[in-house]
């Protein structure tokens, strides 16, 4: 449409006549011979010229647009990306606490393995780290955008090679996923063969989680008045003492892992705001 109404315009101006008064003096005057064939090449050349110019000039404005409207849909995934790299640390954030958490119960029940004359300090707080030692969080990752990225070819609008890259690999990453699914699987394996079948696990006083960074009383154990576990109980099982070391030990793999992880979404997030700058 571009290129037609060019062309149009360049005619109208070759045509255009000189005037209403040039218009009458040209009705009285005698027919003039026939332009030579060398001015007819010249004409036909100068209007080759202006067809090809108004083609390199349509074909310009169309690149122009297609730019433009590649880098809108840039600017759109990079930021949905920022946005899930930000909820990625957040995550990573609050399974860190939890596994901090954690691991601070392992240590405390080791002290009382280990050191056989160290008293109960607390009943509550000792029958609670015993719950919590068999729990385990499994980090989510945030990659909707990325996913959609990938599966309608909209990562190829990313101007950077090298950021392309790095979100690629960071996105693909399976290290932290094989850690979490090999620690997972301890922990029901130990839970399963030792924990459930030797110790009571619940009673009136453990608080459950619920999912969501709560805890909550089982009600259905509120009237229940026979014994809870005792330190007693717990000394000198040796499996129970290997198993809350080596949990301890995974727990601190997790939690260095998860520093890692959020240290590398941070650093893509400064690169996609430079992009977005």
């Amino acid at each position: 449409m571009i290129l037609i109404t060019m062309i149009n315009f360049f005619r109208r101006i070759r045509n255009l006549p000189a005037g209403k008064a040039g218009k009458m003096a040209d009705d009285n005057r005698p027919l003039k011979p026939a332009w030579p064939a060398g001015r007819y090449m010249r004409y036909a050349m100068g209007e080759i010229a202006l067809v090809v110019i108004g083609i390199l000039i349509a074909l310009q404005i169309n690149t122009w647009n297609e730019e433009r409207k590649d880098r809108k849909i840039e600017k759109v995934l990079l930021i949905n990306v920022k946005k899930d790299l930000q909820s990625d640390i957040q995550e990573f954030k609050n399974v860190k606490n939890f596994k901090t958490s954690q691991n601070e119960a392992c240590l405390r029940l080791l002290e009382y393995l280990i050191d056989t004359s160290k008293p109960l300090e607390d009943t509550i707080q000792f029958i609670n780290d015993f719950q919590l030692v068999v729990y385990f969080i499994v980090p989510s990752s945030n990659s909707t955008a990325f996913d959609i990225a990938v599966s309608t070819g909209y990562l190829n609008n990313i101007t950077s090679d090298g950021l392309v890259n790095e979100l690629s690999n960071y996105f693909n990453s399976i290290h932290l996923e094989q850690h979490v699914t090999e620690t997972k699987r301890f922990i029901n394996a130990y839970n399963e063969n030792n924990l459930i079948k030797n110790y009571p696990m619940f009673s009136k006083h453990v608080l459950a989680l619920d999912g969501q960074g709560g805890k909550y009383a089982l009600e259905r154990y509120r009237n229940d008045n026979r014994p809870v576990l005792q330190l007693q109980d717990i000394r000198g099982d040796m499996s129970l003492e290997n198993y809350l070391n080596e949990l301890s030990i995974r727990l601190t793999i997790g939690i260095t892992g998860l520093e890692k992880e959020a240290e590398w979404a941070f650093g893509l997030i400064q690169k996609i705001q430079n992009e977005l700058n």
